[in-house]
């Protein structure tokens, strides 16, 4: 029995170091980072950490990897390159992102999102001609609590939480899945945009933004101010029921000063519900291509297209 026993731990380390290479070999020095380590009190929880990386000449070949508890978006040199979401399960997305990086400075940020207070980012960045995972998460990165694209500066923080390297409970390792596309190249027509104007004040408060038509893409709320909203939206098909998108509504989390957001899961969207105490400016939808559906960034591949995902599962109804 004992035997056994032994061999059977044996075997669990053997495998644990395995896929500790594995991992390594992909993330290299990367730690899951977070915003906070004070998890007693329940809310919408945001941060953005910040790398600067300068380039003799535009890279050939450049691949991202991150996996984000819950919801991500990464910006590069302004441009949102890469979201995703990690329920159900953890997935280590990588990219191409070579066309995105330039000549001279650039600036990596990376928007984190959780209706709670736990959360986690992990990210790693291989630039040819420089080398695997010159940019990682770890001390080596800014941290804002503020929404701003701009080079990492004096007035940054540090790192606030250091969970450590994978595995780590409850993410343990993350399952490379491969996006050959960035936002910007999945998205292949003019925005569908509805201004507050527009929209149908709805009795008990909130609006609503009809689409002429249904449309597969992006949602992207643009807002006045640092208001708290909540959201949902309609596929055609589960009508306008306003009772229904009110009690689906989920929190939006946004940093400070952050006036436009970003949906990170691909959806058909006919309407869009938005409560708060102030209209948001707009909202736009960026059509996917239909072929293109099952790869587009913070799509979930099933065996007849993407698969919708339960957003939250956590109920902070709107007031």
């Amino acid at each position: 029995m004992g035997a056994l026993l032994v061999g059977v731990l044996g075997a669990g380390v053997a495998a644990h170091r395995f896929w500790m290479r594995q991992l390594s070999h992909l993330t290299g020095d990367a730690e899951w980072v977070w915003t906070t380590d004070v998890l007693s009190r329940l809310h919408p929880t945001t941060g953005l950490f910040v790398a600067g990386l300068r380039l003799d000449a535009p890279p050939g070949a450049a691949l991202l990897k991150v996996c984000g508890d819950r919801e991500y978006v990464v910006w590069i040199n302004g441009t949102a390159a890469a979201c995703g979401w990690s329920r159900p399960g953890f997935r280590l997305d990588m990219y191409d992102v070579a066309h995105l990086l330039r000549q001279g400075a650039n600036v990596l940020a990376f928007e984190v999102r959780s209706p709670t207070p736990a959360g986690g980012l992990l990210c790693a960045l291989d630039v040819d001609g420089l080398g695997r995972n010159v940019v990682v998460s770890g001390p080596g990165l800014a941290f804002r609590d503020g929404f701003s694209l701009v080079a990492p500066g004096p007035g940054d923080g540090r790192v606030p939480v250091r969970w450590g390297s994978p595995p780590r409970f409850p993410w343990g390792y993350p399952r490379p899945v491969s996006y050959p596309r960035t936002v910007d190249e999945v998205v292949i027509d003019d925005p569908v945009r509805i201004g507050v104007e527009a929209a149908r004040a709805m009795t008990g408060g909130g609006w609503a933004f009809e689409l002429s038509r249904p449309v597969f893409g992006y949602l992207w709320l643009e807002f006045r101010g640092d208001g708290a909203a909540f959201l949902a939206t309609r596929d055609e098909a589960e009508g306008g029921d306003e009772g229904a998108a009110r009690a689906m509504a989920q929190p939006v989390p946004r940093l400070r000063g952050q006036r436009r957001w970003l949906d990170p899961e691909p959806r058909q969207i006919a309407r869009v519900y938005v409560f708060g105490r102030e209209a948001p400016e707009a909202v736009e939808v960026w059509p996917v291509a239909e072929e293109l559906r099952p790869v587009a960034p913070g799509a979930v591949r099933g065996k007849y297209g993407p698969e919708q995902r339960t957003r939250w599962r956590i109920r902070i109804p709107p007031g």
